[in-house]
């Protein structure tokens, strides 16, 4: 065993590299973290304006397995977490220009006027419906196939543009969505793999869902993390190279290493900056991948300002719909605190792979832009007391239709370069409990590595 196997180091500070180096450290690994910007992270941002806290980037946890929990805990941050509002279970679809509440129940199912007579019947067939021959189908055809047009154009489409910022037509299902790949191939049906899968479920190490954020928002995740680890802030890297049986990393002209093992948590359009072994294979795999530009508005106003309750999680937008937005997150419905007590807060979405043009225009018109849209949607009339615009050039990775391609490529540079380790959302997931999942695997795999 090299003497330096134990020496780690890890390139970007995201979610994914953060939970990796923290259970390395833990288990004695010697770890170093390059970062180029002043803070961890990633996209993972919580900014307090005054007396507005915001998301910059993803705004809710869905924790419902023990390991991310039992992480939490370690970290000292169960005592921090909030759960939504017990109204945020209502969910919102736009239909011919009004908010309709998604079914919560069976009886709601049945009546809902979200869907026709003749598109809910078409759902109790779902179980009859042969399984697909098609190994890599997208995600509307699996849908269309399975559960029917309406389902489709107002349930799954809005909600592929409030997880992925794009289109079910463009997506790949068993990448974007593996559950429901692995219900049709295990069950055969998706109503009999949410009935008889429970207990599998179960024992997998899944606990009670819970839709949670912390009293600071999300970023303390990555902060508690990272105050476990050496981390080299406002160190852009500008080189990777493999030399003997160790990686070097220079930033800034200066060497650092050998390390035995190294993980490059670093989006893969900003992975192909950097100088690597693998130069030509990262900038191939890299036009491949798309990543939608995404605006995201914050709009606070007093509450007698607006018409609806705002009693939800927020509301999507289905394509069909042909509105300029994405949809809205009720932020300070979800979670208190957030806004002074006589304020709303709302967190629009503008862009991704549906109407990328949109994310691109200045703050000031997609302020007009989103307030026109919530004057019709919810009655919102006056003045903002408070306005936000965060960017995203490059926002969600697409797990296109073929993306098994884009796996193996990646798997092909690991495997011919000892000791390297290619992480970040467009692989397994683009969740947070994904990426921290992710994260203690490749601790694990490492800890494998260099016995």
């Amino acid at each position: 065993m090299s003497k330096n196997n134990n020496d780690i180091a890890i390139v970007g500070s995201g979610i994914t590299g953060l939970s990796a180096g923290f259970r390395l450290k833990k288990c004695g690994y010697k770890v170093t973290v390059f970062e180029k910007n002043s803070m961890p992270g990633g996209a993972v941002r919580s900014v307090q304006q005054g007396d507005y806290l915001t998301e910059y980037g993803p705004n809710t946890i869905l924790l419902k397995d023990r390991v991310i929990a039992d992480l939490f805990d370690e970290l000292g941050l169960t005592a921090k977490i909030k759960e939504a509002n017990p109204e945020a279970s209502k969910r919102y679809i736009v239909k011919n220009g009004k908010l309709t509440a998604l079914p919560g129940s069976m009886m709601g199912a049945i009546k809902t006027p979200l869907f026709s007579l003749s598109g809910k019947l078409r759902v109790l067939i779902e179980p009859f419906i042969t399984r697909s021959s098609d190994p890599d189908q997208t995600v509307a055809d699996f849908v269309e196939r399975r559960l029917g047009r309406e389902v489709l154009d107002y349930a799954i489409n809005p909600f592929v543009a409030g997880i992925f910022a794009n289109s079910p037509d463009s997506l790949s299902l068993r990448h974007a969505f593996p559950v429901m790949h692995d219900m049709e191939e295990e069950y055969g049906s998706l109503i009999a793999g949410a009935l008889l899968g429970a207990q599998k479920r179960r024992s997998e190490g899944r606990i009670e869902r819970k839709l949670i954020s912390f009293d600071e928002g999300l970023q303390c995740v990555p902060e508690r993390l990272a105050s476990e680890l050496e981390i080299r802030h406002n160190s852009r890297v500008t080189s990777i190279e493999r030399r003997g049986d160790g990686w070097y990393v220079e930033c800034s002209g200066k060497d650092s290493g050998p390390y035995g093992q190294l993980i490059m948590n670093v989006p893969l359009y900003l992975m192909s900056e950097i100088r690597l072994p693998f130069q030509r294979q990262i900038e191939a795999i890299n036009s491949e991948v798309y990543y939608p530009p995404l605006s995201v508005i914050h709009i606070a106003v007093k509450k007698d300002m607006v018409e609806h309750d705002l009693d939800g999680f927020g509301f999507l937008v289905p394509e069909k719909e042909n509105r300029n937005i994405l949809g809205a997150l009720f932020s300070s419905t979800l979670f208190e605190g957030r806004v002074p007590l006589d304020q709303h807060l709302l967190t629009v979405f503008v862009g991704g792979g549906r109407q990328p043009e949109l994310a691109e225009l200045k703050s000031e018109q997609l302020f007009d832009l989103v307030l026109l849209e919530l004057k019709e949607l919810i009655g919102l009339k006056g003045v903002p007391t408070f306005k936000d615009h965060v960017f995203w050039p490059k926002s969600i990775p697409a797990y296109h239709v073929g993306y098994d391609d884009i796996e193996q490529q990646i798997l092909e540079i690991e495997q011919s370069s000892k000791g390297l380790h290619i992480a970040g959302n467009f692989r397994y997931g683009i969740s947070v409990p994904d990426c921290i999942r992710n994260g203690l695997n490749y601790a694990e795999l490492i800890m494998t590595e260099s016995q």
